[in-house]
């Protein structure tokens, strides 16, 4: 259990630092999955934890939380992807640098995108929240465990994967940000269209997934419990109700989405209200404030590559940067900056390379001799024959 934990751990880590620093599209999400298959795995590694240390009720928490978060990730991601898929079908780019002001060209793609991205995110009443407050629980109740190791180290992974959560949260920021906000950083993004109604289709049942596993987790946790008792023996007992979800007590922590969601759209609806009485019929139109510039082009924006340069600084260590600079008196200059798996290199080219000789050696017997191949044959029923017989 407590390696899978740490696994688990490192895997989230490494995925979100990588996904930070990404510029293309599908590189990000694909990074953003291998962190979302980290905290799974984690999530796996506490169940055996508990499971082991005869704490079945947790186990069943822990257990709730990862297949929870499996279904969710299905959901979110599958959403993002289709959006990406749109964008990419509708402009032909798929490099964050060439992106920018398509929510005023693709508001369908854009609106249930950015679905996707809250949820992925962890923000209530969303489903992505649930499953990862759940895990959370999970970890505070690691207290009274009886190896005392696991008291000191269990915190430390607590931390591990809220800092995994938050850097999630920041990774949409900037994927949402970059493609859909600001100005189109490039004029060929004017035409761009709007995904087709099979497309909207696909991402409006997916976007109500993610709704409807975020506002009634209590029935949710009904539909997993046949597969958690199964495997632990025990299921996670709701100490609320249908309205409220409390894994623990009630009196510990509780969890009520809809409460939450209606209570979030009251104080909008209320300051909506409020400003337009307050502010009726005083209107004024002025340009906005442009920090000094007498003109602003869509490359003053900020860009993928300035989103993730933070995250490059802190982390380069575990990168392999690969950068294009311009030359001094290059009269149409463009900066390029990569950032590759530095593990790749090190532990799987090595690897494919070893694969790649012994395929050489191997294929020196196939010569296209079919003496040889009979001579094969005879030597290998030969052997077969000494083995058994011994």
């Amino acid at each position: 259990g407590t390696l899978a934990l740490a696994l688990g751990l490192v895997t989230a880590l490494y995925g979100v630092i990588f996904a930070a620093v990404q510029s293309d599209m599908k590189r990000l999400l694909a990074w953003s999955s291998i962190e979302n298959i980290g905290i799974l795995l984690a999530a796996f590694g506490l169940t055996l934890i508990f499971y082991t240390d005869g704490k079945g009720a947790l186990a069943a928490l822990t257990l709730t939380a990862m297949l929870y978060h499996a279904l969710n990730h299905a959901f979110f991601k599958g959403l993002l992807f289709v959006g990406t898929g749109s964008v990419l079908h509708a402009t032909g780019v798929r490099h964050m640098a060439h992106l920018g002001g398509l929510m005023r060209f693709m508001p369908w793609t854009a609106w249930l995108t950015l679905i996707g991205a809250l949820a992925i995110a962890g923000l209530p009443p969303l489903n992505g929240f649930v499953s990862e407050w759940l895990l959370l629980q999970a970890f505070l109740q690691t207290p009274g465990l009886t190896q005392p190791y696991l008291n000191m180290v269990i915190p430390v992974a607590a931390a591990a994967v809220a800092l995994a959560a938050a850097l999630a949260a920041y990774v949409m920021v900037k994927f949402f940000g970059v493609v859909f906000l600001g100005q189109p950083r490039d004029p060929a993004l004017h035409e761009a269209h709007e995904a087709g109604w099979p497309e909207r289709l696909g991402m409006l049942w997916l976007a109500a997934g993610c709704v409807l596993l975020g506002l009634f987790p209590a029935q949710v946790i009904g539909w997993l419990a046949p597969v958690v008792s199964l495997l632990t023996g025990q299921t996670l007992v709701n100490d609320g109700n249908w309205l409220m979800l409390a894994p623990i007590s009630a009196e510990r922590a509780s969890y009520m989405p809809l409460v939450f969601l209606a209570v979030v759209v009251g104080v909008l609806l209320l300051t909506f209200v409020w400003v337009r009485r307050a502010y009726h019929g005083r209107v004024r139109r002025s340009d906005p404030w442009d920090c000094g510039y007498p003109e602003q082009d869509a490359r003053m924006q900020d860009s993928a590559e300035g989103f993730g340069q933070p995250i490059r600084q802190i982390f380069q260590v575990f990168m392999r940067v690969e950068r294009e600079t311009p030359d001094p008196f290059d009269r149409k200059p463009h900066y390029r900056g990569d950032s590759r798996d530095k593990l790749w290199f090190i532990l799987y080219v090595p690897i494919a390379r070893l694969t790649d000789w012994l395929s050489e050696q191997a294929g020196r017997l196939q010569h296209g001799r079919i003496q040889w191949y009979l001579i094969y044959s005879f030597a290998t029923l030969i052997f077969l024959l000494v083995f058994t017989t011994r």
